[in-house]
């Protein structure tokens, strides 16, 4: 198989180029820029440094690779599959994660670690979006198009544990952790409801719900900022918010939701939430 055929050859290339990116956040000193601003008549400050630079960078580079990956379908090429870019909002936002949690890192065997298991993440994900590509087009089995699908989802929910409580840590204003954990939420709830609804293709209706659910992630966000806790606490508890409404979501356009499927849901919520708070760190 000719590499321009193959979609392997392309994501390890791209990997590789993304990684190298983030190798550069270590040597690379910029100074950061401090911004000021008034909204609503109170100073907010913002301090945009060289990770937040390389992050639009790299976010950028991961979308145009992800498409690269995608137009090697045959589907892509015909024209058959014209709307691709939901498919580059999971390998976008596990991109900005590894450029905020690599930096973190204790110790240079843990960023290394860190770094290995990043790449091997981001490779997974652009993969799994050919597959779901591909298994939707009778190229791959439907269990093929189920694993991938079920993957995706998981990764979407990881993504919003390690997004929502990175927010939180900042401990900005609401208008801004709000404002972030409502976006990173609305792009979450377009890739899970978007994989979810193939057979539908309504992406306008997807991108009314996913609104919804980003503008209630980010109410909830506001009023859990009076919440002095752990941010990973916080974090968990959005995204069993994330995981209630987006499951409530999927089932009501794939059958409508009846009230079994209702309590079904809320019981987890509530499960979860006593979870976090009862073991939680506090």
């Amino acid at each position: 198989m000719s590499s321009v055929h193959s979609p392997y050859d392309r994501v390890s290339i791209i990997v590789g180029v993304i990684l190298v990116g983030i190798v550069l956040l270590l040597v690379v000193d910029v100074p950061p820029r401090v911004f000021q601003f008034r909204p609503l008549g109170t100073p907010l400050t913002l301090n945009v440094t060289a990770v937040w630079a390389m992050s639009t960078l790299l976010v950028g580079l991961s979308c145009a690779g992800t498409e690269a990956v995608m137009r090697v379908h045959p589907a892509v090429r015909r024209g058959t599959i014209k709307r691709t870019f939901p498919n580059w909002i999971l390998p976008a936002l596990a991109t900005v994660a590894l450029t905020i949690s690599l930096p973190r890192s204790p110790d240079l065997l843990s960023w290394l670690i860190g770094l290995a298991v990043g790449g091997g993440g981001l490779a997974w994900l652009m993969l799994m979006n050919y597959q779901v590509i591909a298994a939707d087009r009778d190229d791959a089995s439907q269990r093929t198009a189920i694993a991938a699908r079920l993957g995706l989802r998981l990764a979407a929910y990881l993504l919003a544990i390690i997004l929502f409580t990175a927010i939180y840590r900042t401990r900005l204003r609401s208008l801004v952790t709000a404002t972030a954990v409502s976006g990173v939420a609305a792009l979450l709830a377009v890739s899970v409801l978007y994989h979810s609804e193939q057979a539908h293709r309504s992406l306008g209706r997807t991108l009314f719900y996913a609104g919804v659910i980003g503008l209630v992630l980010g109410e909830t966000t506001w009023a859990l900022n009076y919440w002095r806790t752990h941010a990973l606490t916080v974090g968990v508890l959005l995204m069993v918010l994330f995981y209630v409404l987006t499951g409530i979501v999927r089932e009501y356009a794939r059958k409508g939701i009846r009230w079994p499927e209702i309590a079904e849901f809320l019981a987890i919520a509530a499960l979860g939430i006593w979870i976090v708070v009862r073991f939680g760190p506090g």
